[in-house]
């Protein structure tokens, strides 16, 4: 079992080992979880009482002896709404925390995957009339498609209308074909000769310029009215010379 999603849910490792120890068993003395693990059982009784904290174990006493049970898998949903909500809770207090800038602009660097998806949820989180896209269409290698598809779900259900300009490349081709079919969205082919290098986002005052490469993944936002006037300008003449 990939125990990464548990990782990212905020488990520390031996909490996980623990957890899907215990998963496996009707129930279960800490004793029998530490030789099984071999997290210390000092340890293993402080890990057992943090997870009935969360409400994602139990005990009974049977024969003197506390035995251990793990709720049903469904409670992690419930687990991970409540600290959604808490979070939610914590942003007007952060916000007021936040240094206001009195710049004009400012430009935001994020490295990796989980950056590259902060900058497209940034998108839906604004919620701007229009996100224009001049793309090499390379996000699908980079990120699993099911993750694509929901995000413009979000997009879509947000009443953002999109345009996309794609590379005339065998992986644009089948992109602007499938992207047509979405409401809400239009695609058309960069003028033959013409690549994209990256992707280049243009959204409500925002321009987002991301490179999609499993080596280097990585991408700027930069907040601006004057240079995301200047980029939708930028996209417009190629989206009127595009193919339709």
């Amino acid at each position: 079992m990939d125990a990464d999603a548990l990782r990212e849910l905020g488990f520390t490792d031996n909490e996980t080992r623990v957890y899907i120890e215990l998963l496996k068993r009707e129930d279960a003395l800490a004793s029998d979880l530490a030789d099984k693990t071999g997290v210390n059982r000092t340890l293993v009784y402080q890990i057992l009482h943090r997870l009935i904290k969360k409400g994602l174990v139990s005990y009974v006493i049977k024969n003197n002896a506390k035995y251990f049970k793990a709720a049903h898998p469904d409670k992690l949903i419930s687990f991970l709404k409540e600290k959604e909500h808490n979070i939610q809770k914590l942003i007007p207090e952060l916000l007021n925390l936040k240094a206001h800038e009195e710049k004009k602009y400012s430009v935001e660097l994020y490295e990796g995957t989980e950056g590259l998806k902060t900058i497209l949820n940034d998108v839906v989180r604004t919620k701007p009339k229009e996100f224009l896209d001049m793309t090499s269409g390379k996000t699908v290698i980079i990120l699993p498609r099911y993750l694509m598809e929901q995000w413009h779900r979000k997009r879509i259900n947000a009443n953002i209308k999109a345009r996309l300009l794609y590379n005339r490349t065998s992986i644009g081709i089948r992109r602007e074909k499938e992207m047509s079919l979405l409401p809400k969205t239009e695609a058309r082919l960069l003028p033959p000769g013409l690549k994209s290098p990256s992707h280049i986002y243009i959204y409500g005052d925002n321009v987002a310029i991301t490179l999609w490469e499993k080596e280097i993944p990585f991408g700027i936002i930069v907040h601006s009215k004057e240079m995301a006037e200047r980029f939708t300008e930028f996209f417009d003449w190629f989206w009127k010379f595009a193919k339709k």
